[in-house]
């Protein structure tokens, strides 16, 4: 018989399971250092752990950078374009100012990832809000004066 070594705190220890080890207030400091931001990176709102005054990193891609807690972060659309809203010209514009009210948009670059909802400012057509994803490198965006097709995630 071949004895084992080990004392008995150490096999206790192996019989029980991980759910024995649930601790709710390691849990509980673990949560409380996460707070739901806007990622610049991933483009939507993802935990991100403190790491400083004014420094948080993302959860999902551990990109770093400032907490902007003034500014509003791009909100998703607050409804889609109904056919009413494509009936005219005017009807478009009066749903891209419905859409884009209140909302702080993204500066347009053709490499960022845009999905549908994002409010950006592109530096000709002005602020848009994007309507439909095409595919992954195409966005039909709604400006004031009208839809446009754009390149993004290049």
């Amino acid at each position: 018989m071949m004895m084992d070594s080990r004392d008995d705190e150490d096999r206790e220890y192996d019989e029980l399971d991980d759910d024995s080890f649930d601790n709710p207030v390691l849990e509980s400091e673990i949560e409380a250092d996460l707070i739901e931001e806007w990622c610049p990176v991933c483009r939507e709102i993802k935990p991100h752990a403190v790491i400083g005054n004014d420094k948080i990193a993302c959860a999902a891609c551990n990109h770093e950078h400032r907490r902007e807690v003034d500014a509003p972060a791009p909100t998703a659309a607050r409804s889609l374009l109904t056919s009413e809203d494509k009936s005219s010209p005017e009807a478009l514009e009066a749903a891209w100012g419905r859409l884009t009210d209140g909302v702080e948009p993204a500066p347009y670059s053709i490499r960022m990832k845009l999905s549908e909802g994002d409010v950006i400012k592109h530096t000709k057509f002005g602020n848009g809000i994007v309507i439909e994803m095409i595919d992954s490198t195409k966005a039909e965006v709604l400006f004031k004066d009208g839809l446009r097709k754009l390149v993004c995630g290049k």
